[in-house]
């Protein structure tokens, strides 16, 4: 059996005829089953990808609205998934469940995305989603299909993990993709696709005599090949989403840039800097290429699809060849490279010049007479690198069309220097390493500008400007060697100014006044090593995005407004210090004899040092505080910061792990409602740590703590990233943290509005500390009240480790999911509150665990809470608990599950003195026991209907628990409306130090706890009627009505007789 050839080349007249070979192919391979490749890669014209993606949308357009049943028994179904411009395999997966309308997917793509969020997941390497690729697959499994994809990424896929069926000579399923984007030639790297593809490329041909050669040449735009650039221009056009675009103006700006790449590509010996990266949008403007109110906003969303700068050199012929053809092919752009010493040997700018480039590659500045521009008036664009003439009478002083100026390693052949031309147009001006300085004069009539660059430049160039220049958009004043101060420049008073960059100003001590700055966006402090305190509190409200890299200056600007990509940025601190050293070794050993040449080297090392430290970012505080809309930071290498305050702005996610802040003391990150992760694994060593991603109320975490932490959110999936660094700075008796999981802008530290004092005006002095009573709707008998029933503030204040859950938290699966978390709260926690939480159904750990820290717990309106705590055996479960109450649990079944421990040496809950219940109708038991509670003081509980057992035994207890139980230091036992109360322990319990009962409405319960032979008797304050039916063991075992003290007056009225008459 023959096989299926690895690639095909198709000759089209036009774009439908290429179509129509393409659809000829499809069906072709759908004639026999086995031999024949299903899955094709198209790479257009010359296999450079030219008219690829015009030719892939023409092809799902023609077949989604074809009648032809045979076309459409070939093909099957049609999915058409546009990933050009590549973010992630996610993004692919969801632009194939759109194309195939399944509409009830699309939320678990938001809910995933969120979940990554709160996981800290980088949005690139966010993968796809099983049960989505599940649907997909489901959905795509039993009838035939053709994937039409645009793929712009550069690593390797598998369609099988986003759901698409087994695409080869056995599947049903069909491929046919392009790895080439818009305008991109460049082939990305092998992948699985690739493997699997056969390849198919074209040539447009418009007569025979393009038959017989691949070279072809282009008489005129009608050539056919015109039809797919200004479709490919039309759906760079429909990428941008924006209308009133002309394609041709698109293809212009396309032209340009293949202009300047032909020039690199000729001349990469010299490397001609052209700042693509920076000017794209500047070069088209200036030059006129895009002109009108849209300008700016056509030229960035153009930029944002069309391809960088940089393709391969084989890509330029065909796309070349057309673009020669157009009416004004490269007229009017000129790049020039020169070794010659003397302009001399030049020639004048022509007067058809509207950009121009001039670069000299000697060691010395070549010179530039002073007529040189004089023909060029329509000269728009220039860039001149490593000229010398007068700047105060420059040789394109006649150029007053001047739009783009960008001067580069210039001098000046005057010592001393003029007032200057004068250039009203310009747009945008850029200084390398030239001193070219802007007097007054200048500044006042160039009210125009919105841009400028300096590197290497003194402020004294520009410093003054300032003030003038109130339509800069953006000004990038980098790399001084001048000692700039507070006193050495004045303030930035641009209204309109969006980007400030002073990136390698390393002997920048103090910034300038910003305040005046309302509409900046981002602010690059990057290698400004001699700042000592960043500190902005809000003067910058419309500020979005701040960098500031220890290592120093990316390598390269950007057009946008946006903080430089990772691959510009320094890989380290010594590539800087190298840059600025280099030259020096080399300047001063030549010449020299050599006995003097290993003193220098070490005297060059010494600099070298030097600079190292020197350029060590000295900053020790950073605050943003109220820059409310900032949501991207950049902060790397920034060893002496000790405090940073990011609170009330609109950061997403903070990975300290990244940073490099070993030194970060303190962090502060209030208000951040956006807040959706903290990464952070322990280092740096953080001493203060407070978040809110509510509100903008600093705790009051005082005392002396090597580690203090307060963090309140509502999300629980948010304390996910961060807990395994709270976990570790945790210390005996030296940190504090509190966890505050509520939507209340406040501490619960008075724990409940229904606690209130009810103690009489003249025991007020017995209660300095303000005593509480638990409930507000149980009456307290005057002669039975007891200071010990009522309950004292000071046992719930939050202790030093923490957690409150409260109004409006919500997804405690995920907390419970963390192992950092359990740990935290089962050893460490010592206080606990639950409350008004709607959603709770067990307090986390839901699985359960050993409580080895936890002191009190009070939990509160909750009405979902079924068992609060499931517990592990073992001998040390809540060894340090000392209180606990709960009110209003509708649906509470108990309080603690069953299988705590299983021997009565046990050390659980051996300090628990203090149980309060009230208004829990479902719970049937508190604590099962297997053990002696031998702290036990007090037991209030009330409105428990169905309570049975307050302490019933465990299914492991041990025999001699279950024959009966002593507690010895209960002294109030206080029981109200308690309908199904059978016993208050299973087993018959024994209490010798009690000291008062009171009762109401416990009709089931026979037995009260034996009690010692000694005086005072225990006070019982209950009804006469059930105090009559009550069973007694007798008085040998100290259970005898004779040794109670028995009040019931005030609560008892004789029962009138039935048929009795009132009179």
């Amino acid at each position: 059996m023959s096989r299926e050839p690895r690639s095909h080349h198709l000759r089209a007249k036009d774009l439908d005829d290429a179509v129509k070979q393409l659809l000829g192919l499809l069906c072709e391979c759908d004639r026999t089953t086995q031999g024949k490749a299903k899955a094709f890669c198209f790479g257009g014209w010359d296999a450079e990808g030219l008219g690829a993606s015009a030719v892939l949308r023409a092809t799902a357009k023609a077949l989604r609205s074809t009648s032809d049943p045979d076309m459409k028994r070939h093909i099957g179904r049609i999915i058409h998934v546009d990933c050009s411009l590549w973010k992630n395999r996610r993004a692919m997966q969801r632009a194939i469940a759109e194309d195939l309308n399944l509409q009830h997917v699309m939320a678990l793509f938001d809910e995933q995305d969120e979940e990554d969020d709160f996981r800290g997941v980088d949005e690139s390497s966010r993968e796809v989603i099983a049960s989505i690729g599940r649907v997909i697959y489901e959905s795509l499994m039993y009838e035939k299909f053709l994937l039409i994809l645009h793929y712009g990424g550069d690593e390797d896929i598998d369609l099988a993990e986003c759901g698409i069926p087994e695409v080869g000579p056995f599947g049903k399923g069909k491929l046919l993709w392009t790895n080439h984007g818009r305008f991109p030639y460049s082939v990305s790297g092998l992948h699985k696709l690739m493997s699997i593809s056969t390849y198919i490329d074209m040539t447009i041909y418009s007569g025979p005599q393009d038959m017989v050669s691949n070279s072809i040449s282009i008489k005129n735009s009608s050539h056919p090949v015109c039809a797919f650039f200004h479709k490919q221009a039309a759906a760079v056009i429909d990428h941008t989403g924006m209308d009133g675009i002309n394609p041709t103006t698109v293809l212009d700006c396309l032209l340009y840039s293949t202009f300047l790449t032909k020039q690199s590509q000729q001349n990469p010996a010299i490397g001609v800097d052209y700042g693509w990266d920076t000017h794209a949008c500047n070069y088209w403007i200036c030059d006129g290429i895009l002109q009108g109110d849209r300008a700016w906003e056509i030229g960035n969303a153009l930029y944002g699809v069309i391809s960088r700068l940089g393709y391969s050199s084989a890509a330029k012929g065909p796309f070349a060849r057309y673009l020669n053809q157009r009416e004004n092919p490269y007229n009017g752009w000129y790049s020039v490279t020169s070794n010659k010493k003397t302009a001399h040997d030049m020639c004048y700018v022509p007067n058809s010049a509207s950009s121009y480039f001039l670069t000299y590659k000697g060691h010395d500045p070549i010179y530039l007479r002073y007529d040189f521009f004089h023909l060029a008036t329509n000269l728009r664009v220039l860039k001149l690198s490593k000229c010398s003439f007068d700047f105060a009478y420059p040789p394109f002083r006649c150029c007053h069309n001047l739009r783009f100026l960008w001067l580069d390693h210039c001098t000046n052949t005057r010592k001393e220097y003029g007032s200057g031309s004068i250039f009203p147009n310009l747009l945008v001006f850029d200084l390398h390493f030239t001193e070219y300085v802007l007097f007054p004069q200048m500044i006042e009539l160039m009210t125009n500008l919105r841009e400028i660059n300096t590197k290497g430049v003194s402020w004294k160039t520009i410093g003054h400007a300032w003030k003038r220049l109130q339509k800069l958009h953006k000004l990038r004043v980098t790399e001084s060697s001048d000692v700039i101060t507070v006193d050495s420049f004045s303030s930035i008073d641009m209204m309109d100014l969006q980007l400030l960059d002073l990136s390698g100003n390393t002997r920048m001590e103090s910034l300038p006044e910003l305040s005046s700055a309302i509409s900046l966006k981002m602010l690059v402090l990057d290698g400004c090593s001699s700042l000592e305190h960043i500190v902005l509190q809000g003067a910058l409200p419309l500020l979005e995005s701040f960098s500031f890299d220890g290592f120093g200056p990316a390598d390269n600007w950007t057009l946008f407004i946006d903080l430089p990509q990772r691959e510009l940025r320094l890989k380290s601190p010594v590539d800087l210090d190298e840059k600025k050293a280099k030259v020096v070794p080399q300047e001063r050993n030549k010449g020299k004899e050599k006995a003097k040449v290993a003193s220098q080297k070490e005297e060059e090392t010494a600099k070298v040092a030097l600079q190292k430290k020197e350029l060590k970012a000295k900053v020790t505080k950073i605050s943003l505080e109220g820059c409310v809309r900032l949501h991207k930071i950049f902060l790397r290498a920034l060893p002496n910061l000790k405090e940073l305050d990011l609170s009330s702005t609109s950061i997403k996610v903070l990975n300290l792990k990244a940073m490099g802040v070993p030194g970060l003391r303190k962090l502060f990150l209030l208000g951040c409602q956006q807040l959706r992760a903290l990464i952070w694994d322990g280092y740096p060593r953080l001493q203060v740590l407070h978040v809110d991603t509510r509100g903008t109320t600093r705790s009051m975490l005082d005392g002396s703590f090597d580690f203090k932490a307060c963090i309140a959110f509502t999300d629980g999936r948010f304390i996910g990233p961060a807990i395994q660094g709270i976990k570790s700075q945790i210390y005996p008796n030296s940190s504090r943290v509190h966890l505050l999981i509520t939507c209340m802008d406040h501490s619960q530290a008075s724990i409940t509005n229904s606690i209130e004092e009810v103690c009489p005006s003249q025991e007020t002095n017995l209660v300095p500390t303000g005593k509480l009573s638990l409930y507000n709707d149980i009456a307290l008998v005057k002669d039975v009240k007891c200071l010990s029933l009522l309950w004292d503030r000071r046992q719930l204040q939050p202790l030093e480790k923490h957690i409150e859950i409260g109004e409006g938290s919500y997804n405690f699966e995920s907390i419970d999911d963390n192992g950092y978390f359990r740990d935290f709260v089962l050893t460490f926690v010592q206080s606990l509150h639950v409350h008004d939480n709607s959603s709770i159904t067990a307090i986390p750990p839901k699985r359960g665990g050993i409580w080895r820290g936890l002191e009190w717990c009070h939990v509160e309106r909750c009405p979902k809470l079924h068992i609060l705590f499931k517990c592990w055996r073992a001998q040390m479960n809540f060894e340090h608990i000392r209180a606990f109450s709960a009110s209003d649990l509708p649906m509470a079944y108990c309080i603690w599950g069953r299988g705590i421990n299983t021997q009565s040496s046990s050390r659980c809950f051996k300090q628990l003195q203090h149980i309060y219940l009230h208004n829990c109708p479902q719970l049937v038991f508190v604590l099962p026991i297997s053990f002696i509670l031998h702290s036990l003081e007090t037991l209030q509980i009330a409105y428990c209907s169905n309570l049975r057992h307050v302490f019933p035994l465990d299914k492991w207890c041990p025999q001699e628990i279950a024959s009966g139980v002593k507690f010895d230091n209960l002294k109030h036992i206080k029981l109200y409306h308690l309908h199904s109360l059978e016993q208050v322990c299973e087993a018959k319990l024994t209490a010798p130090a009690l000291q008062t009962i009171s009762l109401r409405d416990c009709w089931g319960l026979r037995r009260l706890p034996a009690v010692a032979h000694q005086d005072p008797k225990p006070v019982v304050d209950c009804e006469k009627d059930w105090w009559d039916k009550l069973v007694w063991d007798g008085v040998d075992v100290g259970h005898d009505p004779s040794l109670f003290e028995i009040r019931h007056s005030a609560h008892y009225k004789k029962t009138i007789p039935r048929g009795s008459l009132l009179r």
